[in-house]
């Protein structure tokens, strides 16, 4: 009975000794696990931050070497106390880490490597199938952290996350944003599709806000998409960006019109715009998007020094048939689209009109318009999967002016100006790899009467060009660190130039080219990245010396907050063909020349230094440029186009712009408000006239001030007030439009312009039809300039005040 009653006290000593020894383990564990350190902000490799850690506590770690890659360099970006848990958790973040207290004071890890994997899919339109180039990618973790980037131009998106539960968040301007949960346990593909707004856009008013960290992709540096036909409205309020009402005569950061590209899916449009300044380049309804590139350029684009605009159609609805009427003061306009293969393939085709002149009848004949143009626009695409697609293009333009001529009492064209375009395009992406092959065909023609543009003669004169390209581009995406896109192309192009003869005579000048170009985008981390490329171009001319051009382009983003961006970017671009215009219209005598006769190609370096902070709704931008303009024409004071040789009336010299810039955009409840002011110089110089030594441009505008506040009135209803402020512009005519004497040459300057418009937009929707009602008046107050107001309209006030309306429907 006693040795039983010891038995069962040793039992109970034992349980409670087991019991304070297993205590002591927990609470030994939780007690070093969450031991405080003061840790400072450092990079080493995982095996020294072990050390560093066994030094500072007494611990000993143990783990398994070779499941943890000790010689990784890991970075502590912020210093201060942090637990030791807390320390191998931000050191061992791409690790699943577990750790066990061994007594006295041993501490086990136990680390499993997260693995990483590829979600890509596509973003389309719902109910169209359209796929939306541009669209903000995110997926976002338990913790808040991010992972972004932007649809290309074939909808398609790839991230490279650990393996894990996100939210994937989507967001395209003009569409409802979508959120949705995916789990990442393998390499997936998400298919995401949007919903359109009812407002797509707001009257005068360009969205230009923060996109996730500018997304530390090849983020353009303005992407619009709306469905409206207010195409280059949209762009005249950026800071250093001067135009007309519908974007004709663009000038960009003290750069001349002709330093401007326009791309219409990629292929050069020569001599883009209208007789009827009103008019806008192309049919709204049928664009999907426009990207508007200044001081800084894509490694792939070239031909232009001061900005390029692509412009990109719609696909056509794959799913349902589509019809948009439009009509407003200027044209009418009709859209079809729908699809043929459900799902597959799909039709667009858009024509528009003007119709103002079906009345010229009716006036007299100083008020008849005597002008009309009409455009199409064409366009099948095959989708052979969700990141495949082959897609052919057609478009075509003609403005005509026309006159009764005396002589035969019939109206004849006076003036004439066509365009025409073509093109078959393959797009595709395998894996990480991504390329799209196209091939295209691009010609422009100027036509005029000689009889009625001074000379004596009852014959037409042209000039024109016409262009044959073949292109491929490849991309390559590694996880999120790098970005690699390069590509080739051809092009071969004759010009039809106008000799300045007595007799006008046409030569005909082809020329190749060829250009190769390499970018590389590297993420050195989060808030630092870095974008490098070059574009190499061989210029020959069959009957002239060749050229050799070399563009680097570099582009530095750095966040020191998540509110603050710093960037500097550098771009050297090339231009080949030189334009100048005498008269206010273009006509075929102009100078048209290609880099031929000793005429060199002009080139530009342009550098600029940025600071963006982001607001709760909009943002401020301040920057300030530099840029160089080499090989600049200009007519020669007091001259009288006679003979053949341009050389006699030309002079070639230099030229600079600098300037600095702002831009604030806020958004607030229903309120949407837009400010910009660019203060900027552009001058240049000519060995011809070396005392005169650094003149004004013709395209030097010191100071431009715009602004915008649109108010959406109702759920239906917006009403907007825009305005611009600008320096007149140096004059190189006299008021009898001849060229000014060599004494007052650059020295004479058009009034101050301002302008203020007013704009009303109401849209109802009725199941899936949807009406657009816009009314509003140009130049309620203010002064443009002739140029600007050049429209062949026949219904406005006194002080060019201009009224206009539209009324569209979609069924």
């Amino acid at each position: 009975m006693k040795s039983r009653g010891l038995l069962l006290l040793w039992g109970m000593m034992s349980v409670l000794g087991f019991l304070q020894v297993r205590g002591q383990e927990v609470k030994s564990d939780h007690t070093v696990a969450e031991e405080w350190m003061q840790v400072p902000a450092s990079s080493a490799t995982v095996l020294q931050w072990f050390g560093w850690i066994e030094k500072q506590t007494g611990l000993v770690l143990s783990y398994n070497a070779a499941q943890i890659d000790l010689e990784e360099v890991c970075r502590v970006t912020r210093s201060g106390k942090r637990t030791v848990q807390e320390l191998l958790d931000e050191i061992l973040s791409d690790y699943r880490v577990h750790t066990a207290f061994v007594p006295p004071r041993k501490l086990v890890i136990q680390a499993q490597r997260i693995e990483n994997y590829y979600v890509r899919g596509t973003v389309c339109e719902e109910g169209s199938g359209e796929r939306l180039y541009g669209a903000v990618v995110t997926l976002e973790d338990k913790s808040g952290k991010q992972w972004n980037t932007i649809s290309n131009d074939n909808g398609v998106f790839r991230l490279y996350v650990p393996e894990g539960t996100y939210t994937l968040k989507t967001s395209y301007m003009g569409y409802t944003p979508q959120s949705r949960a995916v789990r990442v346990s393998r390499d997936c593909f998400v298919r995401t599709q949007l919903k359109p707004l009812l407002f797509e856009i707001e009257e005068v008013t360009v969205k230009s806000g923060k996109r996730e960290n500018e997304l530390t992709e090849l983020t353009p540096s303005n992407l619009l998409s709306f469905s409206g036909n207010d195409l280059f409205a949209q762009i005249w309020i950026l800071p250093g960006v001067t135009s007309s009402l519908a974007g004709n005569n663009l000038m960009v950061d003290g750069g001349g019109y002709d330093e401007n590209q326009l791309l219409l899916d990629g292929i050069p449009i020569f001599h883009p715009g209208h007789l009827n300044s009103l008019l806008p380049v192309f049919n709204g309804d049928a664009v999907k998007n426009m990207v508007f590139h200044k001081g800084f350029f894509p490694t792939r684009l070239e031909g232009r020094i001061s900005s390029v605009t692509e412009v990109n159609l719609k696909e056509g609805n794959k799913e349902e048939h589509v019809r948009t009427l439009t009509l407003d003061m200027p044209a009418a306009s009709v859209m079809l689209e729908g699809p043929i293969l459900k799902n597959k393939l799909s039709y667009m085709v858009s024509a528009r009109r003007s119709w103002l002149d079906f009345f010229d009848g009716l006036l007299s004949e100083d008020n008849r318009l005597n002008h009309s143009m009409y455009d199409y626009n064409a366009k099948l695409s095959y989708s052979f999967s969700p990141v495949s697609n082959l897609s052919f293009l057609a478009y075509g333009a003609r403005d005509d002016y026309h006159l009764p001529i005396k002589e035969n009492g019939e109206d004849a064209s006076v003036l004439r100006w066509d365009n025409q375009a073509y093109q078959l395009s393959y797009a595709t992406q395998k894996g990480n790899l991504g390329n799209t092959t196209s091939v295209f065909y691009s010609a422009h023609t100027n036509r005029a009467y000689m009889g009625e543009i001074g000379y004596e003669a009852e014959s037409y004169v042209h000039s024109g060009i016409k262009s044959l390209n073949a292109a491929t581009d490849f991309s390559y995406a590694y996880e999120n660190l790098y970005h690699a896109r390069w590509g080739v192309k051809y092009a071969y192009e004759i010009y039809d130039l106008v000799s300045q003869r007595e007799d006008l005579a046409v030569r005909h000048e082809p020329v190749s080219q060829v250009s190769v170009y390499y970018d590389n985008l590297l993420r050195i981390s989060p808030g630092f990245s870095v974008q490098v490329g070059v574009h190499g171009v061989g210029y020959y001319p069959q009957h002239s010396r060749s050229y050799y051009s070399i563009q680097p382009r570099l582009s530095v983003k750095y966040f020191p907050s998540e509110k603050n961006l710093l960037y500097v970017n550098f771009s050297k671009m090339e231009q080949f063909y030189h334009f100048l215009r005498f008269d206010s219209f273009a006509l075929p005598t102009d100078f048209r020349m290609p880099s031929i006769d000793g005429f060199k190609p002009r080139s530009s370096e342009h550098y600029e230094v940025g600071w963006k902070h982001f607001l709760e709704g909009g943002q401020l931008e301040l920057s300030a440029f530099y840029k160089t303009r080499r090989n600049v024409l200009a007519l020669r004071p007091d001259t009288w186009l006679e003979g053949e040789e341009w050389s006699q009336y030309l002079m070639t010299g230099k030229g600079e712009s600098y300037g600095v810039k702002g831009y604030f955009y806020q958004r607030w409840k229903r309120w949407n408000l837009q400010l910009s002011y660019a203060y900027s110089r552009s001058k240049e110089w000519f060995g011809e006239m070396p005392e005169r030594g650094r003149m004004p441009s013709l395209y030097d505008v010191p100071h431009q001030l715009a602004g915008a506040v649109s108010y959406q009135w109702t759920k239906r209803s917006s009403l907007s007030v825009g305005g611009m402020l600008r320096s007149g512009k140096v004059m190189q005519l006299d008021e009898n439009f001849e060229l000014l004497p060599a004494g007052e040459f650059r020295k004479r300057r058009e009034p101050l312009n301002y302008r203020v418009d007013v704009g009303y937009s109401y849209r109802k929707s009725f199941g899936e039809k949807l009406f657009l009602l816009r009314l509003g008046v140009y130049n309620l107050v203010g002064n443009p300039s002739e140029e600007d107001i050049l429209n062949f309209y026949s219904v406005h006030w006194r002080g060019n005040f201009l009224p206009y309306g539209s009324v569209s429907f979609k069924f």
